[in-house]
């Protein structure tokens, strides 16, 4: 064989087993692998969090709240209960996922009222105890009931992303939306929510990434509303995945006590 040739050929072969040539992800994937686990990146613990509101000319409002989280059977489960100030002291949520296509569960807790009341249908599209997050962009219904389409990778903040269009069903919240999912840890970095008409509504976007317990955790957040200037930051405080939470904690007779 001439000495010339066989290095192409040699080049040529290790082209081919080199990992960065391995196809990518499907988006369907990608989104599977970022809706698995929570928003902040994990499937089962105890997180301590604080929320901070921000309203224009305002000054922030800032609450304390407590997450815990697991799954049964793959599905997930998380109450968030909110520990200060006073006003929202007690006030809890509990989601439960369930299979395919049924509609999730969501219960909330009003100590006031001592009453737990379900969240169901058009109610889901209201703001989450006055942020910016929707009660159905805590389920993430409107990412996972779409269509998908992908863009080129992009590097967005210094990091590498995968770009994706997400088309929810008619019925669904936004129109669009537009997402960019690490490739590290497959946290969503950037999602651009679009309204019913194809207006830009509102983005999301991962401030600081942070390995807890083992794992990448958006350590914060934050959700900003474009025609109010309004803003949610989510700081994860403290992080504990290896004490397990008892399953009876995501029943809708548990939220009172």
């Amino acid at each position: 064989m001439s000495r010339a040739i066989l290095p192409l050929l040699l080049s040529h072969f290790v082209l081919l087993a080199s990992p960065a040539l391995a196809a990518p992800p499907a988006p369907e994937e990608i989104v599977r692998r970022m809706t698995e686990r929570t928003a902040l990146g994990f499937d089962s613990g105890t997180a301590r969090i604080n929320m901070v509101l921000t309203a224009e000319g305002s000054e922030p409002t800032r609450r304390r709240l407590v997450t815990k989280s697991t799954t049964d059977k793959d599905l997930k489960r998380y109450r968030v209960r909110f520990q200060s100030p006073a006003d929202v002291e007690g006030t809890t949520l509990l989601f439960r996922e369930n299979p395919g296509d049924q509609n999730d569960d969501m219960y909330l807790y009003l100590p006031a009222f001592k009453r737990t009341r379900r969240i169901a249908g058009s109610q889901k599209t209201g703001a989450f105890m006055g942020s910016d997050f929707t009660y159905a962009d805590m389920e993430n219904r409107d990412v996972k009931s779409a269509t998908y389409r992908s863009l080129p990778d992009v590097v967005i903040d210094g990091v590498e992303c995968y770009h994706l269009i997400a088309v929810p069903r008619s019925d669904e919240l936004y129109s669009k939306l537009e997402l960019w999912v690490r490739k590290d840890s497959f946290l969503a970095q950037q999602i651009k929510f679009f309204d019913k008409k194809g207006d830009f509504l509102k983005a999301y976007r991962l401030i600081e990434a942070k390995r807890m317990d083992g794992r990448w955790v958006a350590a914060r957040s934050q959700m900003w509303t474009k025609r109010t200037s309004h803003s949610t930051v989510l700081e994860v405080e403290a992080l504990d995945t290896r004490v397990a939470v008892s399953p009876t904690e995501f029943s809708p007779e548990s939220l009172s006590e």
